[in-house]
């Protein structure tokens, strides 16, 4: 049992011993356990010490003595975990992920074809920093109905034709902060500090 306490309790939160008769039959465990926003508990995934599979299969390996001993076996839940993690997630969120978490966490605007050079050397510049973005181009429709779509994307993009001549970028938050034009590089290094940092503030100082 001190086995399984010595990983628990080097972590941030401390560990609740399940009640008698709550743990499985086959050895201690733990569960890492989630609550969803309604306060409903649900089990994330597991790592268990079996005593009994070694056992019920006969298992044994030939020890430094040359005898036979019996195995003591963990395994953990691997199918399912990461499933079970992002549904709690998306529905934690409701879809609208903190920038570091995001599939997409910037979409570039173009507001019409002539930006789309342009477009493309801001999407290289965000790669370039790690930042996942995609381009939504004048082809998927109208910039309201392109803002619409990317309603769940931390941040959005707008390139127009002043922007493009001044090497500049208005951006748009998740929030609804609309903020006015500003050069690209400095823009971006701020988005990239801020995911770094894992700020749930989309556009707070990434020093303070």
């Amino acid at each position: 049992m001190a086995a399984v306490h010595r990983p628990a309790d080097r972590r941030p939160r401390p560990l609740r011993e399940a009640a008698e008769g709550e743990a499985a039959f086959y050895g201690p465990k733990i569960d890492v356990q989630v609550t969803d926003d309604a306060g409903r508990e649900s089990t994330l995934s597991t790592v268990q010490v079996d005593f009994h599979q070694p056992e019920q299969f006969d298992l044994h390996y030939i020890g430094a003595d040359g005898a036979k001993h019996r195995p003591v076996m963990v395994h953990r839940s691997i199918i399912g975990s990461v499933e079970r993690a992002v549904a709690h997630l998306i529905e934690q969120h409701g879809g609208a992920f903190p920038a570091w978490l995001a599939p997409t966490q910037l979409v570039v605007l173009p507001i019409s074809d002539s930006e789309l050079p342009d477009a493309a050397a801001l999407a290289r510049h965000c790669t370039g920093l790690g930042l996942r973005v995609r381009i939504a181009g004048p082809e998927r429709g109208s910039l309201g109905a392109r803002i619409r779509e990317a309603r769940l994307v931390p941040y959005q993009a707008v390139i127009g034709a002043r922007e493009a001549a001044d090497g500049h970028v208005a951006l748009r938050l998740r929030d609804g902060r609309r903020l006015g034009p500003q050069p690209v590089g400095e823009a971006l290094a701020r988005i990239s500090a801020l995911i770094g940092a894992h700020s749930t503030d989309l556009w707070a100082d990434p020093a303070s």
